[in-house]
């Protein structure tokens, strides 16, 4: 199994035990949703190049395409939504690409990430909503975070993120997640090989890739599941 498909399995797991799982993707989904409405209020297709809980209230409003394997898609059941494994896989362009939890990082060196938002930019003939943190301020992969979640009398899971820095390249690390369950299991999500992204960096990238807008949404934030740290929300016009 992979590590995105064991990370959203265990987030999975964790929300069946939380009676208020469905408010808090709901809360996210809205998010996205209202500014989609704002962006392109004729917005029919939205393509996730990266698995996100929140397509289960999407999929309702959007014709939504997930880029996913196919034991992940049939853990959270979708009913509407499309699967593909690969973005090189699809031959059809999307009014949204919807790229969340700092997608544009997960790349080991410059290049990959600008491939990463190459392959975006074929598949969409419209806009781009990403979410980065501010590494150029915060520097947020020097920091490590703990989040213990109770859910109930009978079940406890501590979720831990632990970043650690390459030895010869300042701008990137090896992420770990765990998960301590009932204080006695231990599950280990990683090493995922990340690097830094700046908000000025991704905006050239977007410049030398056509991008015709490029607006780091004011007031506007996004948290992962299970995660301390805020994203500013980008939106990219092609």
């Amino acid at each position: 199994m992979n590590n995105v498909t064991e990370y959203w399995k265990l987030i999975k797991e964790i929300g069946s035990l939380n009676e208020k799982w469905d408010e808090t993707v709901f809360t996210k989904a809205d998010i996205i949703d209202k500014l989609i409405k704002s962006i392109d209020p004729a917005a029919k297709t939205v393509l996730f190049p990266s698995f996100n809980p929140i397509i289960s209230f999407l999929e309702n409003y959007y014709d939504i395409t997930v880029v996913c394997d196919d034991e992940l898609f049939s853990t959270f059941s979708l009913t509407r939504t499309k699967n593909v494994e690969r973005i090189a896989d699809l031959n059809t362009s999307y009014d949204i690409v919807v790229a969340l939890d700092e997608y544009f990082t997960y790349s080991n060196d410059e290049q990959s990430q600008r491939d990463l938002l190459d392959s975006v930019v074929k598949v969409t003939s419209g806009w781009l909503i990403t979410t980065l943190q501010d590494y150029k301020n915060f520097a947020p992969h020097k920091k490590n975070q703990i989040d213990a979640i109770a859910i109930s009398s009978s079940n406890n899971y501590i979720m831990l993120e632990s970043c650690v820095a390459d030895k010869t390249d300042k701008q990137l690390w090896y992420h770990y997640r765990f998960c301590i369950k009932n204080h006695s299991d231990l599950t280990t999500i990683g090493p995922v090989t990340r690097r830094t992204m700046y908000f000025k960096q991704l905006a050239k990238y977007s410049s030398d890739a056509g991008s015709k807008q490029y607006v780091i949404q004011k007031n506007l934030l996004y948290k992962g599941f299970f995660s301390k740290h805020f994203e500013h929300i980008i939106t990219v016009k092609f």
